[in-house]
């Protein structure tokens, strides 16, 4: 028996739609907004032992947000999740760390920094540990992330 390749379907960049979205609703007074940021400098030792390497290199060691929005009062850090939310607790606490030491934003110190997870479905028992560690939760639910959740078999058709 033959069975037919499984098709892939083609990728499609839904978590990077939906931060857009996101911080166009939700910021419209922002000063500045960065995105896919790599935040920190890469870890000393590398630097020291390898001197002769572009800065560049490094960047691997860096981890990315999806989305840093300055305002007038503040730096919010923004980790959208759509699948597997809970992922986005443990990035958040270290990029909010990390914000000081990003070259890119010490012109904008020393304004708090926040840290945002939005997620399209409500998840008490998630909320509750945001909160415990500062995290704010945020619900962003547009239509065609709805569908995208069906499609995807995360929610009944």
């Amino acid at each position: 028996m033959f069975r037919q390749p499984f098709k892939r379907r083609p990728y499609r960049h839904i978590e990077r739609r939906y931060i857009v979205e996101y911080v166009n609703r939700r910021f419209p007074e922002r000063i500045a907004t960065f995105y896919n940021m790599r935040l920190g400098p890469a870890p000393a030792e590398l630097y020291k032992r390898y001197p002769e390497l572009p800065e560049s290199y490094f960047k691997v060691w860096m981890p990315t947000a999806d989305a840093v929005v300055v305002t007038k009062t503040h730096i919010y850090v923004v980790e959208a999740k759509i699948r597997n939310p809970r992922q986005g607790l443990g990035q958040l606490q270290d990029y909010v760390r990390r914000v000081p030491y990003t070259r890119e934003l010490k012109r904008f110190m020393p304004r708090p920094v926040e840290a945002i997870l939005v997620i399209p479905l409500k998840d008490p028992e998630l909320e509750k540990t945001c909160v415990a560690y500062g995290i704010v939760v945020d619900y962003y639910t547009p239509g065609w992330v709805i569908d995208y959740l069906k499609e995807v078999k995360l929610l009944p058709r």
